[in-house]
């Protein structure tokens, strides 16, 4: 049999046992109800972008979240995640949850998020979530290249644009380009390529204009830069390191390859001179059909004579321009500001008219035997004795009737 303190000691054992396990039970709807907040972030070359997530518990029950203000920093917006926002319930056997999205300063080096939920069931709770934010560890120590090439047809050489990015958001980085003086064991050394596998080492790095001599890149930045390369060169190649205070420096290469040959644009100009009798000279300009640009021409004589400009496109139909006699002494003709031909006007005799044919005269009769104007004359002088006879003959008649 059990003495009466034992008895007692077991009784009170059992009391606090139910004791404990009411509050357990009742106080375990009330822990159930939570938010988890949790939040990962990266950075631009300007500000954090923090992702919150605000995870509901295991339940199906939906609630309604409130920011508290006063516990939330820094206080920018969050998207969705806002007063009044519903954070749904477990569905298809996912928890329910809201993302948000904030952007901070660079500068911030930390971020609190602080959400009060309401279950439909009334319960209550409130829950924090917290990141750390560094900038030391925003981006990477890396360095990147990029180029692209485009014919110069003024100048006939391939036109490189060259690209070298600081991966590093906030820490500046010098630019060094590697050639094969400073790195003769390096097979990838800043070159050009003339032919297959015919690399021939950078020696002039002040031509690649904006990279060359210890250019600083700022944090998260790019520097651009440009280079000629020879218009029958097949390839090229750059090779940069970028260098951080205290870091490890990273090296990178890229080339570019050449489709086909960069030619300059060049007219074809040409004239043709000649000149008449009376020292008037012509010039006929040119422009070859297979020129690659505009000929632009000026045709110059003595005395100051000069043309206005003249733009021929390749392939267009001849233009002539006279020159009168006295510029025509000394012409010249210029291309673009440089003399490609003259001339002078070669002196010469014009040949005398030929006279017109004078006038004919008018038809006569042919002449035959003797002189007919004596016959006429004698013909019509027997007339008029013939007629004189007549009249006589005839008075005597009507004279001797009367009788």
């Amino acid at each position: 049999m059990k003495s009466p303190l034992l008895r007692r000691l077991a009784a009170y054992s059992g009391s606090v046992l139910l004791g404990l396990a009411g509050v357990a039970v009742l106080a375990s709807p009330a822990q159930a109800h939570h938010t988890t907040i949790t939040a990962k972030a990266k950075c631009t070359p300007n500000e954090w972008i923090i992702t919150w997530t605000v995870e509901n518990w295991d339940t199906k029950m939906s609630a309604v979240i409130d920011v508290v203000d006063d516990k939330s920093s820094p206080d920018s917006a969050i998207t969705n995640i806002v007063d009044g926002a519903t954070l749904p319930g477990k569905a298809d056997g996912k928890l329910g949850k809201l993302v948000g999205e904030q952007h901070v300063s660079l500068d911030t080096t930390t971020a609190d998020l602080t959400v009060f939920g309401k279950w439909t069931n009334n319960n209550t709770q409130t829950n924090s979530g917290h990141i750390a934010l560094n900038k030391a560890e925003c981006g990477n120590y890396k360095a990147d290249l990029t180029g692209q090439a485009a014919c110069d047809t003024e100048t006939g050489n391939w036109k490189v644009s060259w690209s070298a990015i600081n991966k590093h958001y906030t820490d500046p980085a010098k630019v060094t380009i590697i050639n094969k003086a400073e790195n003769p064991n390096d097979p990838k050394f800043s070159a050009i390529e003339f032919g297959t596998e015919n690399w021939e080492p950078l020696t002039d790095l002040a031509s690649v204009v904006g990279l060359s001599g210890g250019v600083s890149i700022p944090g998260g930045g790019t520097v651009q830069a440009t280079q000629a390369v020879p218009g029958n060169a097949t390839a090229v190649r750059l090779k940069i390191r970028l260098n951080w205070d205290g870091q490890p420096g990273d090296t990178q290469s890229r080339v570019v390859a050449f489709e086909g040959t960069c030619v300059k644009n060049a007219p074809k100009p040409s004239a043709v001179f000649a000149s008449d009798c009376t020292g008037v000279a012509t010039v006929t300009l040119m422009n070859g059909k297979d020129a690659t640009k505009a000929a632009v021409f000026e045709v110059k004589g003595a005395g100051g004579f000069t043309t206005e400009k003249i733009t021929i496109q390749p392939g267009e139909d001849p233009v002539k321009v006279t020159v009168p006699k006295a510029a025509a002494t000394a012409i010249e003709v210029y291309e673009n500001g440089v003399k490609i031909d003259e001339y002078q006007a070669e002196a010469k005799e014009c040949p005398s008219p030929t006279p017109s044919a004078s006038p004919s005269a008018p038809p006569t009769l042919p002449k035959t035997g003797a002189n007919v104007t004596i016959f006429v004359v004698a013909g019509l002088l027997l007339v008029a004795v013939g007629f004189a006879v007549f009249m006589l003959a005839r008075r005597r008649r009507l004279n001797l009737t009367e009788v």
